[in-house]
């Protein structure tokens, strides 16, 4: 009786996994914490799993953005989607330390943009765009 015992307890423990969304570029953006070991395995692990979901985009607004190839070993190509009135305006490029080694300016307009990565270090770089209403778009970059 003692063996059967935490084995009942076992069999009736609920495992939660956290589940994570991405979008066709690759990026994560939800996560979502469900219960595999329930009656339904697609439920959320409790009540409020759905106003706990963290969003990891800033908005659908930025959603139609690409870049490539990602590790890159000369050149960065990053294309956008704009619309009338949210706009990139400015590129800039910042090391692992935080340095900013490159910026594009005065972008309106433009929907695409080269960036030459072949004179810098091997390393982690940080691509921000920055829009007109005062938002940043951020990607991370390797340089090979």
């Amino acid at each position: 009786m003692v063996i059967l015992l935490p084995l009942y307890f076992h069999a009736q423990t609920q495992y939660d996994v956290l589940v994570f969304d991405y979008d066709i570029a690759g990026n994560q953006i939800t996560r979502e914490l469900i219960c595999i070991s329930c009656d339904n395995p697609l439920r959320p692990a409790h009540e409020h799993a759905e106003e706990e979901s963290i969003a990891l985009t800033q908005s659908s607004e930025y959603e139609q953005l690409s870049y490539y190839p990602n590790p890159v070993l000369e050149q960065l190509y990053i294309k956008w989607v704009n619309n009338h009135e949210i706009y990139v305006t400015t590129i800039e490029v910042y090391s692992i330390r935080g340095q900013k080694v490159k910026r594009i300016e005065n972008l309106k307009g433009a929907d695409n943009h080269t960036i030459d990565f072949g004179s810098f270090a091997q390393g982690i770089y940080t691509v921000l765009l920055m829009y007109n209403n005062n938002t940043v778009e951020d990607l991370k970059v390797i340089k090979k």
